[in-house]
C-alpha cells in the first residue's frame, strides 16, 4: 500500500496580535488552576479549566473557541472591573493597620514590614486588573472582526 503524502503545504499562519493575548490569558488560567487546587477552591478550579481549554482551542483555531473567548474576554474585564471596585474601598485600611502596629511597640518592625509588603501586593494587583481591563476589551474586540473571524476553521464533520 502506497504512503499518502500532502503535497499541499499547509497555509503559513502570519503574526497575529490577538493569539498573543490568548497565550497570556492562557498561563494566566494555568496559574490560577494551581493556585485554586492547592487552596481547594474547586469552583474557581472549575472555571479556571474552562478558560483554560477555550484558550486551547483558540490558540487551535478552533471555530466553537473564538465566540466563547469573546464572552469570557468580556467577563474577565468585567470581574477585573468590580474587584478593582472593591479593592479601592480598602484604600486607607494599610494606614489604619500601620497606625495600630505602631501604638503596639510590642510588634515592632515586622509588623510594618508585613504591612507594607501587603500593601505592595494589594498595589501590583489593583495595577495588573486596571491594565487587564483594556487588554481583555480588545481581545474581544479583535476577536469579533470580521478578519480575525476568517483565521478560524470549522469543525470537521
Amino acid at each position: 500500500m502506497p504512503l499518502a503524502v500532502r503535497t499541499d503545504p499547509a497555509p503559513a499562519r502570519g503574526f497575529t496580535a490577538w493569539a498573543i493575548g490568548v497565550w497570556i490569558l492562557l498561563l494566566f488560567a494555568a496559574l490560577g488552576a494551581v493556585q485554586y487546587l492547592q487552596h481547594a477552591e474547586y469552583s474557581y478550579l472549575a472555571a479556571s479549566l474552562v478558560v483554560f481549554a477555550t484558550c486551547a482551542g483558540g490558540i487551535l483555531r478552533q471555530a466553537w473557541a473564538r465566540p466563547v473567548l469573546q464572552v469570557l474576554a468580556v467577563l474577565l474585564a468585567v470581574w477585573a472591573l468590580v474587584s478593582g471596585a472593591l479593592m479601592l474601598q480598602q484604600w486607607g485600611d494599610f494606614d489604619t493597620a500601620r497606625q495600630h502596629a505602631q501604638a503596639q511597640p510590642q510588634l515592632g518592625e515586622v509588623a510594618l514590614w508585613m504591612i507594607a509588603r501587603a500593601e505592595r501586593t494589594w498595589q501590583v494587583g489593583l495595577a495588573l486588573k486596571a491594565a487587564a481591563i483594556p487588554l481583555l476589551l480588545g481581545l474581544a474586540w479583535q476577536l469579533g472582526r470580521p478578519a480575525v473571524r476568517a483565521q478560524f476553521r470549522p469543525r470537521p464533520r
